[in-house]
């Protein structure tokens, strides 16, 4: 049986280890959104859901974002994990080689190199950040840095797959107002 988008999101906020992530983020003040903000079926029956927190500012460790994997298969989210503002990424993540099952972001090599890709990204877009956060301060630098990391994100999953977010638009806003 085939669930909807939003079915799927449902049983991935009603997982204990989606709930006990959130709880566990919650002991420092982080608070996950309500709605998803990328959703994109993946191989294998897979599906990755993206919660954005609400911060509107951030410095390294700051947690952005909750990201699952739910198995269609077995009707289970297999993991809840956070996305941290910083120069780093999940060690699994990068380390392609690992014998840990991989769920790509896209297909095969495409899948590899969007993760490579994003991997560099995050690195020099803090490095940004830092220049950013000196000439603009942090509430403008961090703005930007949100909306290029999920820019970046949905690049990685081959694009259009945000719920509700326009990057560009956000940029936009913050380029009238700056």
């Amino acid at each position: 049986m085939s669930r909807t988008p939003e079915s799927i999101i449902q049983a991935v906020k009603d997982s204990e280890n989606f709930k006990s992530e959130v709880r566990y983020i919650g002991r420092g003040n982080y608070q996950v959104a309500e709605s998803a903000r990328l959703f994109k079926h993946l191989e294998n029956d897979l599906v990755r859901v993206v919660f954005p927190t609400t911060v509107t500012e951030v410095g390294e460790g700051t947690i952005v974002a909750l990201v699952c994997l739910y198995d269609q298969k077995d009707d289970y989210n297999v993991y809840a994990h956070t996305i941290c503002a910083g120069p780093g990424v999940n060690t699994l993540l990068r380390a392609i080689w690992s014998p840990m099952p991989q769920a790509r972001p896209q297909p095969g090599i495409a899948g590899d190199r969007a993760i490579m890709q994003f991997v560099a990204w995050k690195q020099a877009a803090w490095t940004k950040f830092l220049n950013d956060e000196l000439d603009l301060g942090t509430e403008e630098a961090s703005r930007i840095w949100i909306a290029n990391f999920w820019k970046a994100l949905d690049r990685m999953f081959g694009g259009g797959h945000l719920l509700g977010f326009d990057p560009a638009r956000e940029l936009e806003a913050i380029r009238a107002f700056g």
